[in-house]
C-alpha cells in the first residue's frame, strides 16, 4: 500500500484497470472451462437412437462395384472364347487347301499329248505301242476368304452367334415412414391469393428439413437436409395460409441412392396452428376510389345530358326535343357520361383482380407434419455421384 500511495494519478488509475482486466480474465477462463466440462457432460451422455435410412450402403456400393467389375470380366472372357472359336473354323478351311506342286513334279511328268499324235493312223495290227503315261491333272487351288480389312486400328467382324447378355434390373430398397413431424425453414416467400380463383391455382413453397424426423415411440428418422416441395392456400377469414405438403426428396451423402415420392401432410407455425401466419396486403383501395370518381363523372354526364333536353308530353305520347343553343351541353354531357361508364367498368374489373394476399417471408421457421405413412422407396444411381 505504500508503494500504492507513492504513485502518481495516472499510475494509480493504470494498476486499477490492470487489476480489474487481470481478475475479469480470471472469470472469463473460469466460466469457459465450467462451460466446456459441462458440455462434455451433456456429449457423454446417451443419446435418443435415430433410425438411418442408409445403414450399409457403404457396403453395399462396394458389393455392387465388384460385381461390376466381374461383369466385365466375364464379357471379355466370353469374347476371347468367340474369337477363339471362330480362329479354330477357319484352320480346317486352310488345311483343305491344295498344295501347288512345285517345279521338279512338273519336269519329270510327261508331257500331254500334241494334235499330230492325236491325228496320226493307228498302227498295223500285231504291233501295239507302249502307253504313254497320263499326265497328272492337278486341281485348281481354292481361293481363300479374303480376311476382314483392318482400317487404322479399327476391326468390323460380325459374329450372330453372339449371346446377348442382359443385365438383371435392380430392385430398390424401401423404408416405411409412419405420421411423424419434423422442424423445417422456408426457403422461398410467397403471395396466397384469397379469391376463388387462386384457390385452383395454389402458390408452390420449398421447405428444407432442420432435424430428424420424430417418429412414434420417441425415434428419430434420419432425414435432415431432405426438401419438402408444398402448396399454399390463403384464406382471409383466419389471416393464415394453408399449406398442403406435395412430395419429399432426399439424397445420401455420397450421391449414390435418391429418394423422391409423394406425401400427405400440412404446416404448423410457431404458435402450432395450422397454417403460416402473415400480413394480409390489399391493392385495391386506389382502383376502387378511381371507380367511384368515374362513377360520379358518369352521372355528371348523364345530368348535364338531362338538363339539355326539352320534354313534351301529349295524348300521343312523350317526346324529347335539344334546342339549338342546348345541343353543345347535350354533346358534352353524353361524351362524359360515355367515357366515365368505360372508365368505371375498367376499375371495376380491375378491383375484381387484386383481391386481397397473405404475404409470407422467407426464412421462416416450422413444423412440418406428415399426416399420413408412406412407403418410401430408395433408387440407387448407376451412373455415379451427381
Amino acid at each position: 500500500m505504500k508503494h500504492f500511495d507513492k504513485l502518481e494519478p495516472r499510475q494509480k488509475k493504470q494498476v486499477v484497470w490492470a487489476v480489474i482486466g487481470i481478475i475479469l480474465f480470471i472469470l472469463i477462463m473460469a466460466g469457459y472451462n465450467l462451460r466446456s466440462q459441462r458440455t462434455l457432460e451433456l456429449a457423454g451422455q446417451p443419446n435418443v437412437k435415430a433410425v438411418e435410412l442408409e445403414p450399409d450402403l457403404i457396403e453395399k456400393t462396394m458389393l455392387r462395384e465388384a460385381r461390376r467389375e466381374l461383369e466385365s470380366l466375364r464379357v471379355e472372357i466370353e469374347k476371347l472364347k468367340n474369337e477363339q472359336e471362330l480362329h479354330k473354323r477357319k484352320q480346317p478351311e486352310k488345311a483343305e487347301q491344295s498344295i501347288l506342286p512345285s517345279a521338279d513334279e512338273i519336269a519329270k511328268s510327261p508331257p500331254p499329248a500334241t494334235v499330230a499324235e492325236k491325228t496320226k493312223w493307228p498302227m498295223p495290227m500285231g504291233e501295239e505301242v507302249a502307253p504313254r503315261a497320263r499326265a497328272r491333272t492337278v486341281p485348281p487351288a481354292a481361293i481363300p476368304d479374303p480376311e476382314p480389312l483392318v482400317i487404322g486400328e479399327i476391326e468390323v467382324l460380325s459374329n450372330p452367334e453372339a449371346e446377348v447378355i442382359e443385365e438383371p434390373k435392380k430392385k430398390g430398397r424401401a423404408v416405411y415412414l409412419p405420421p411423424s413431424f419434423m422442424e423445417a425453414s422456408l426457403l422461398t416467400g410467397f403471395d396466397a391469393s384469397t379469391s376463388r380463383k387462386g384457390k385452383g391455382d395454389p402458390e408452390p413453397m420449398l421447405l428444407r428439413i432442420q432435424t430428424p424426423a420424430v417418429l412414434p415411440n420417441d425415434v428419430k428418422g434420419d432425414v435432415e437436409g431432405c426438401f419438402v416441395v408444398a402448396e399454399a392456400v390463403g384464406r382471409l377469414d383466419k389471416e393464415r395460409a394453408d399449406v398442403r405438403l406435395v412430395s419429399l426428396s432426399c439424397l445420401s451423402k455420397n450421391g449414390q441412392a435418391v429418394i423422391d415420392e409423394q406425401v400427405k401432410g400440412f404446416v404448423t407455425d410457431s404458435d402450432s396452428k395450422v397454417g403460416l401466419s402473415g400480413r394480409v396486403v390489399s391493392r385495391m383501395g386506389a382502383a376502387t376510389a378511381r371507380a367511384v370518381v368515374a362513377g360520379l363523372f358518369g352521372g355528371a354526364g348523364d345530368w348535364l345530358k338531362a338538363a339539355s333536353t326539352t320534354t313534351s308530353v301529349s295524348a300521343l305520347g312523350s317526346t324529347q326535343t335539344v334546342e339549338s343553343g342546348d345541343i353543345v351541353p347535350y354533346a358534352v354531357g353524353g361524351g362524359l357520361a360515355e367515357g366515365a361508364d368505360t372508365l368505371r367498368d375498367f376499375y371495376v374489373d380491375l378491383v375484381k383482380q387484386t383481391t386481397p394476399v397473405i404475404e409470407v417471408g422467407a426464412t421462416k421457421k416450422i413444423t412440418v407434419v406428415i399426416s399420413e405413412g408412406k412407403e418410401l422407396v430408395i433408387r440407387e444411381i448407376d451412373s455415379g455421384t451427381i
